[in-house]
């Protein structure tokens, strides 16, 4: 073996080591796994609702070509069609190609959002409703408030069929993202493809804000929303697989700098930044609210770790006075959490998506987990 060669092969040997040991992924890891991360990542259009379906149709494909991806839900449960995924048919000659970059509608606004579908899943499964007030924690690129948002203001969608929303709750969604560039990008990605009206109404907001600080700096302040998204920063393990990739595609022995950067404790120091941002997101809602953490890791330091040390932080601070609410995890419904198995697999604490799952839907990864914060029971 070479000196150039040696050090890709020990970085990419303790990577493989790493996440095909026993206590990981063992023999899953090379077997499906890894191949299926090392697979490009299979991209579905999410409706923008908010133009004519007729644009849509033009640019993505019409509904002949086009298939809706079924989201888990129940009549008594969670039900919500504001969220529309789609895919092309299974007939289709090419039905994995790539859809086109997003285009103008005749109103102006962008006509579809190009996402792992694992990611509308989340949303969805966050449940929101007209009128709610939604903190998007760390938000960037958009796409997933722009489907929270289709579900706040339904009503604004051109081929809404109910009466406008007299009287009812004007709703809210804070967007954050404390990175500068990135939160450029989210402010105009928003603007693209959300109704101007709601940002000149104050309704909708684009924050720049430290989500690992509190609560209190939020425009709702503490216990001001109704559910909040946590997508947290993560290790990005896929990211890191493609990046190794085509780094090795163009030189041989060459090291991508994600890989470079990526040790076996990486996971366990992105874990203490994703507590606090899970706890200021608690803090955040409402009691009767709910919080959803998400990660695209297949660490479960970042996944049932996290919420296993923030239940843990909070029976401490419960027992030592410092808090008067709590919060546990949501089990969903049979017919959900049937729903849910066809995309994920349990875990300890939550739902794993990831793209060798027997479905074939190839998507994700992505972890979530659903919380509700309650209040404590007399004693």
């Amino acid at each position: 073996m070479t000196k150039t060669k040696r050090p890709q092969s020990s970085q990419q040997d303790a990577f493989s080591a790493h996440f095909s040991s026993a206590t990981r992924y063992g023999d899953r890891w090379n077997a499906s796994l890894y191949p299926a991360l090392l697979a490009k990542t299979r991209y579905a259009a999410l409706d923008n609702r908010y133009i004519a379906l007729a644009d849509f149709n033009s640019v993505v494909g019409s509904p002949e070509c086009l298939r809706r991806v079924v989201l888990p839900s129940a009549p008594s449960d969670i039900h919500s069609e504001d969220i529309q995924v789609f895919v092309r048919n299974d007939d289709a000659e090419d039905p994995d190609a790539p859809f086109s970059q997003p285009r103008q509608a005749s109103n102006g606004l962008l006509t579809h959002w190009n996402l792992d579908a694992a990611s509308a899943v989340a949303v969805h499964m966050l449940h929101i409703v007209p009128g709610d007030r939604v903190l998007d924690l760390c938000a960037a690129p958009g796409g997933k408030s722009v489907a929270i948002a289709q579900s706040i203001w339904s009503h604004l969608q051109p081929d809404y069929p109910g009466p406008p929303m007299a009287g009812a709750k004007k709703g809210a969604l804070h967007s954050n993202e404390f990175d500068r560039t990135r939160n450029r990008r989210l402010a105009d990605n928003l603007s693209q493809y959300l109704p101007a009206s709601l940002a000149t109404s104050g309704q909708q907001k684009v924050l720049q804000l430290d989500g690992t600080r509190g609560a209190q700096a939020f425009p709702l302040g503490v216990g001001g929303y109704d559910k909040v998204l946590v997508d947290a920063p993560c290790s990005s393990e896929r990211h890191i697989v493609h990046a190794q990739a085509k780094v090795s595609s163009g030189k041989a022995g060459a090291v991508a700098d994600e890989l470079a950067r990526w040790s076996p404790a990486t996971a366990k120091r992105m874990a203490e930044t994703q507590h606090e941002l899970l706890m200021t997101a608690l803090r955040a809602v409402r009691v009767g609210g709910i919080v959803l953490y998400a990660t695209c890791s297949v660490s479960n330091e970042e996944n049932d770790g996290v919420i296993e040390k923030t239940l843990a932080q909070l029976e401490k601070r419960v027992k030592k006075g410092e808090f008067t609410w709590t919060a546990e995890v949501i089990k969903f419904e049979p017919q959900v959490e049937q729903g849910l198995l066809d995309f994920a697999e349990r875990t300890t604490y939550g739902w794993l998506v990831l793209p060798d799952h027997p479905s074939g839907g190839r998507w994700g990864p992505l972890f979530f987990t659903k919380l509700i914060k309650t209040t404590l029971p007399p004693w």
